[in-house]
C-alpha cells in the first residue's frame, strides 16, 4: 500500500481551472506542440509512478543509509529499481537538456509533477535532483571540453551532481569557506583539499560517479564571499586520454544521524587526506563561483517549497481519509445521552477547524508556487515571441526572483504546521508510524533550514530584492498583477468584503516595507533585521489569499450550473476554505503589520547572559564529578 495520497481533481483544478494553462501557455509557443490532453494523461501516468515511490516511503525510512566498513555508502534496497523505472520513463520527460530556452515542460506543469514525486518519496528524489540544475551551469559556463565530458553522462543520469557549500565552522556563512585548491602541474588542475558537510545524496551506487560543485578558495583568493570558485570535482576522475574513471581520493567520512529523510545519505565529505583529489574551475574561471552557482541554488529553494508542498498535501490527505472513518465521541449538544450514535471525529468542530487549517494552507502554498511557476512559464512564451516585449519578460523574471524567498520559507514554514495538525488529527496513533504522517512532520521539518535557513531567505528578500523598500519595483510589480485581478474579479455580495481585505492586506505589507525602510535609514538596520521573517510571512499570506479568492471567484461561478454532487461539493469546498484563510489567517498579516509599525518597541536586543541558562555551579559540579 501507498503511503502517497493525491488529488488529480485539485491538480487539474490549478492547471487548468485557477491558471487557465492550456488558454495562456498551451496555445503559444514554446509549448503549442502538445495540448491539454497529453498533459492530463501525464499526470495519470505521474501519479501512477508517485504511488509505486510511496510504497518504499516509510520502509526506505526505516532502513536509513549506511556507511560501510570500506568506504561505501549503502542506500536503501528498493531505491535501485525505483532509479532505473525514473531513468527510463521520466527523465526524458521532465528534461534533460538543461535547454535555457525553452524547457521540456512549461513549468506549471513540471510543478504539478514534481509536486507528486517530491511529495511520495522526497528521500528518493534527492538522488539525481542536481543534475538539471547542473547540465544547465555546463551549458551556461563550462568550457568545451568540460562540456564533451561531462553533459552526455549527466543527460543520460549515468552520472549525477551535488553542490557542497557547507563547512562545519562556516554553516551559512560563505566568508568562513575554507576549502582551498592549489593548481598542479597539469594545466588546469587543482589539488583540492578540505571538507563538505550535509551534502545530500552525496554518495551512492545508483550512478558510476558523481560530479561535485565544490565552492572552495583558490590558494592566493581573499576571504570574502566574492573570491569563492566553483570547482569541478568528480568522484572519480575520469582520464582525459583514456575516458577510464580513476580513483580521486573522495572520502565519505560520516553519515550524520538525522530527524528525517533517513533514505537521504546525507554526508561529510573529505577531499584530499587520503591522496591527491583533482578538481578544475567551472568554465575555468577564478573567484567567480557564487555568481554561476545562483541558478543552481535558486532552482534547490523553488525545488524545497515543493517537496514542502507534496509531503504537506498528502499529510492532509491522510487526515481527511482518517477523520472521515475514525468514530470517537457524541455530537457536543449529545454529550451526555448515552444512546447518542458515536460520530465520524470529521464532524466535530475542531476537527473540522483543523482540517480546514489544513486545506487552507495547503491549497494557499500550492496558488503561491504557482504564481511562481505561471510567471516563468509566461516569460518562456514571451521571448519565444517574433518580437518579443523585453519589458514584459523582464517583469515576468523580476516576479519570480521576488517569489522565490518568499516560496521556499513560506511554504517550508506551512508544510510543517501542516503536518502537527495532520498529526493531531491523527490522534495518538498519528504519534505511530502505522501511519506516514509521523515521517512526513519529520522530514519536513529540513526544508526550513537547508538550502539557506528561512532567516537568509527572509533578508534576501528584504535587502537583496527590495533594497530595504528602496527599490520597490519588484513589489509594484507584485501590486500591479495582484490590481489586475481585483479590477477583474466578480464583484459578487459574498466575496467583495474579501477583496477588500486583500486589497487591505498588500497595502500593509508594503506599509511593513516602507516602515523597515525608515528604521534602515535612521540606522537601525540591526533592530529592523528582527522582522525581516514577519514582512516575508505577510507577502506569504497576501498571495496564498489571493489565489484562494481566484478559486473561490471560480468556484462561485461553477456552482451557477447544474453540477453532479461531488462536483458541487468541490466547488463548495473552494468557497469555504477561502471563507476560513480570510477569516482565521489573513488577520496574521494585520499583526504583523501592527509589530513592525512599533518596530521601535517591538525590537527587543537580549545579551546570552540575560537568557534563561543552567546554573554554573551545578554544572562546574557534574564536570567535577566526570
Amino acid at each position: 500500500m501507498s503511503a502517497y495520497k493525491v488529488s488529480l481533481r485539485e491538480l487539474r483544478f490549478f492547471l487548468w481551472e485557477q491558471n487557465q494553462s492550456a488558454r495562456r501557455f498551451l496555445s503559444r509557443p514554446p509549448f503549442n506542440d502538445k495540448d491539454r490532453d497529453h498533459y492530463d494523461l501525464l499526470l495519470e501516468k505521474a501519479r501512477a509512478f508517485a504511488l509505486d515511490l510511496g510504497r518504499a516511503y516509510q520502509a526506505s525510512d526505516r532502513q536509513e543509509c549506511r556507511l560501510l566498513d570500506n568506504g561505501e555508502v549503502e542506500i536503501p534496497r528498493e531505491f535501485h529499481p525505483l532509479w532505473q523505472r525514473y531513468k527510463q520513463e521520466w527523465v526524458p520527460v521532465l528534461g534533460n537538456g538543461g535547454d535555457v530556452h525553452r524547457p521540456a515542460l512549461p513549468p506549471i506543469v513540471r510543478q504539478a509533477i514534481q509536486e507528486m514525486f517530491m511529495g511520495a518519496n522526497p528521500a528518493f528524489m534527492t538522488y539525481g535532483g542536481f543534475n538539471l540544475p547542473a547540465i544547465k551551469l555546463f551549458r551556461l559556463h563550462g568550457t568545451p571540453e568540460q562540456k564533451a565530458v561531462y553533459l552526455d553522462k549527466l543527460q543520460r543520469h549515468e552520472w549525477d551532481a551535488c553542490f557542497c557549500a557547507t563547512e562545519a565552522q562556516a554553516g551559512s556563512d560563505l566568508t568562513a569557506v575554507k576549502t582551498l585548491a592549489e593548481p598542479l602541474e597539469q594545466d588546469g588542475v587543482y589539488a583540492v583539499t578540505g571538507e563538505k558537510v550535509f551534502i545530500s545524496a552525496g554518495m551512492h551506487s545508483l550512478t558510476d560517479n558523481t560530479v561535485y560543485f565544490v565552492l572552495g578558495r583558490l590558494g592566493n583568493a581573499g576571504g570574502s564571499s566574492y573570491s569563492l570558485s566553483c570547482l569541478l570535482v568528480p568522484r572519480f576522475w575520469p582520464n582525459p586520454e583514456t575516458g577510464e574513471l580513476e580513483e580521486n581520493f573522495v572520502e565519505c567520512a560520516e553519515l550524520p544521524v538525522k530527524m528525517g529523510l533517513k533514505g537521504c545519505a546525507n554526508t561529510r565529505l573529505v577531499f584530499g587526506r587520503k591522496g591527491v583529489t583533482r578538481g578544475a574551475l567551472l568554465g575555468g574561471r577564478k573567484n567567480a563561483g557564487l555568481l554561476q552557482l545562483i541558478p543552481l541554488m535558486n532552482q534547490a529553494r523553488i525545488s524545497t517549497a515543493v517537496i514542502g508542498l507534496g509531503l504537506a498535501s498528502s499529510a492532509y490527505l491522510h487526515s481527511v481519509e482518517f477523520a472521515a472513518k475514525r468514530l470517537q465521541g457524541r455530537a457536543i449538544e449529545r454529550t451526555s445521552d448515552s444512546g447518542a450514535p458515536s460520530l465520524p471525529i470529521a464532524e466535530h468542530g475542531d476537527v473540522q477547524r483543523m482540517l480546514l487549517e489544513m486545506k487552507a494552507r495547503v491549497e494557499g502554498c500550492r496558488g503561491l508556487l504557482g504564481k511562481l511557476t505561471a510567471a516563468s512559464t509566461e516569460a518562456f512564451a514571451l521571448e519565444a515571441e517574433a518580437a518579443p516585449d523585453e519589458m514584459k519578460v523582464e517583469k515576468q523574471r523580476k516576479l519570480v526572483q521576488l517569489l522565490t524567498p518568499v516560496c521556499k520559507a513560506f511554504v517550508s514554514d506551512q508544510a510543517w504546521k501542516i503536518c502537527e495538525l495532520a498529526i493531531q488529527t491523527h490522534g495518538g496513533i498519528g504519534y505511530t508510524d502505522a501511519y506516514p504522517v509521523e515521517q512526513n512532520a519529520r522530514d519536513v521539518k529540513i526544508l526550513s533550514i537547508w538550502e539557506g535557513t528561512n532567516y537568509i531567505q527572509a533578508q534576501d528578500l528584504v535587502r537583496d530584492k527590495l533594497g530595504f523598500g528602496r527599490n520597490s519595483r519588484l513589489i509594484k510589480y507584485l501590486r500591479e498583477e495582484l490590481d489586475a485581478f481585483l479590477e477583474n474579479a466578480d464583484a459578487s455580495a459574498e466575496l467583495a468584503p474579501l477583496s477588500r481585505r486583500l486589497d487591505e492586506a498588500m497595502a500593509a505589507a508594503e506599509a511593513s516595507l516602507e516602515r523597515i525602510g525608515e528604521a534602515v535609514h535612521d540606522g537601525r538596520m540591526q533592530e529592523s533585521s528582527q522582522f525581516y521573517t514577519r514582512f516575508l510571512e505577510m507577502l506569504g499570506y497576501t498571495v496564498s489569499g489571493w489565489t484562494l479568492l481566484e478559486g473561490a471567484h471560480l468556484a462561485t461561478r461553477a456552482l451557477e450550473r447544474e453540477l453532479p454532487p461531488s462536483e458541487a461539493a468541490f466547488y463548495r469546498g473552494k468557497l469555504k476554505t477561502a471563507r476560513y484563510f480570510f477569516a482565521n489567517i489573513l488577520p496574521t498579516v494585520h499583526l504583523h503589520g501592527r509589530i513592525i509599525a512599533d518596530l521601535p518597541a517591538a525590537a527587543v536586543a537580549v545579551a546570552v547572559d540575560e537568557l534563561a541558562q543552567e546554573d554554573r555551579h551545578d554544572a562546574d559540579r557534574r564536570h567535577a564529578a566526570v
